[in-house]
């Protein structure tokens, strides 16, 4: 209606799911909106995978990577895993640990696909493989379902029944000489969009890396994780793989991680319920509650044109 104009905003790829919240945002705080809806609904048991489709004329950079073996994302994320372990050492143990980490909060999520179906490292070490050097557990998982989040102004939130989360920094990012949906093209490949979009997102916040209390990072493959951690500044270059040890992103650990169980181990809808699980633990209603949680990052895909947002009390 014309006296109370709403917008909604759909989100489509893994490197979109927080940058909705940041346009409604401005749309509200610039008075072009009162009520903000964005969304993300998936039915991922209908139809083939594209890359099933041999016949079909591959677009740019597809037709000089898929040739070669490079046929799924799991394919050009192992790539990059692979190198990420030759580079800094990187262990299947590095892997694990994140994998643990959303399965662990998973089985305290009665929503999640993964309530209480537990994971041992042998599981993990003797799962079949993906796509070298990513096995079964590295992988996201295979999801149809729907979520959505309102954004209103502040002013309004004070009367809404629930306790409000406000958005305190957002930002969208992609380097320079990205080329596709993960870039082998430029100088430093290990350094992705994460790395621009946290340059713009830090600048427009009155915190840092070290005040974050939680954390929801975009997990459809497990090397994700030490790739985002370093782009986002919580480790520094080389130091993601070894960020994750002695249970640092457990609760109680250093950055607790995915707490509904991601999209490993909770649900995979392109990332869009970390945002809603970022809320959850600000209002204090997570199954797996940080204590005391008063700031939140949240970010999207690692390797693709991304966006991050920041969520706080």
């Amino acid at each position: 209606r014309a006296e109370n104009p709403s917008i909604r905003l759909g989100v489509t790829g893994g490197g979109a799911p927080a940058a909705p919240g940041a346009h409604l945002a401005a749309a509200v705080a610039t008075g072009q909106a009162t009520v903000g809806v964005a969304w993300r609904s998936r039915k991922r048991g209908s139809g083939p995978r594209p890359w099933k489709n041999t016949a079909v004329q591959l677009p740019t950079p597809a037709q000089w990577t898929r040739p070669f073996g490079l046929l799924r994302p799991a394919d050009e994320i192992g790539m990059l895993a692979r190198r990420y372990m030759h580079e800094y050492g990187a262990t299947r143990d590095h892997l694990f640990n994140v994998a643990l980490a959303c399965r662990n909060r998973a089985n305290q999520n009665p929503a999640a696909m993964m309530y209480e179906r537990p994971l041992t490292r042998e599981m993990y070490m003797t799962s079949r493989w993906i796509s070298e050097p990513l096995c079964l557990f590295d992988n996201c998982l295979e999801t149809d379902g729907a979520l959505a989040c309102v954004i209103v102004s502040a002013e309004r939130a004070r009367d809404c029944r629930q306790r409000p989360v406000y958005v305190h920094s957002a930002a969208q990012g992609l380097p320079a000489q990205h080329h596709g949906m993960v870039n082998y093209w430029n100088d430093d490949p290990l350094t992705g969009p994460a790395w621009t979009a946290a340059r713009h997102l830090w600048k427009h916040a009155d915190f840092t890396p070290d005040d974050v209390d939680v954390a929801q990072i975009y997990d459809a493959f497990t090397p994700l994780i030490p790739l985002s951690l370093e782009g986002y500044g919580f480790c520094g270059r080389g130091e993601g793989a070894a960020y994750t040890e002695g249970g640092a992103l457990e609760i109680g650990g250093r950055l607790p991680l995915n707490t509904g169980g991601g999209g490993l181990s909770e649900a995979y809808v392109h990332g869009f319920n970390l945002i809603n699980e970022g809320v959850k633990q600000l209002r204090g209603t997570s199954t797996a509650q940080v204590p005391g949680a008063a700031t939140c990052l949240v970010t999207a895909g690692e390797g693709v044109p991304t966006s991050a947002i920041l969520l706080r009390n």
